[in-house]
């Protein structure tokens, strides 16, 4: 991520930055990254397997979420 690359996204909300479980640091490498670029950012503890457990909604079919990296 680059200034240049994020240059249409709104400074003003807040993103939430997540992976499929608490295996992976990908999300704190992101969150670190939008933040250093002046983002407000949070992330996810425990990822997106994790919200689930917990009975909180999501949008989409819960085996589409797959971790990218």
């Amino acid at each position: 991520m680059t200034a240049e690359t994020t240059a249409h996204l709104d400074k003003q909300i807040v993103y939430v930055c997540y992976c499929e479980s608490s295996n992976c640091n990908a999300a704190t490498k992101g969150a670190l990254k939008l933040a250093e670029l002046g983002f407000k950012v949070k992330r996810l503890s425990g990822g997106i397997t994790a919200w689930i457990a917990a009975g909180y909604p999501i949008q989409g079919e819960p085996g589409g979420i797959r971790c990218a990296c």
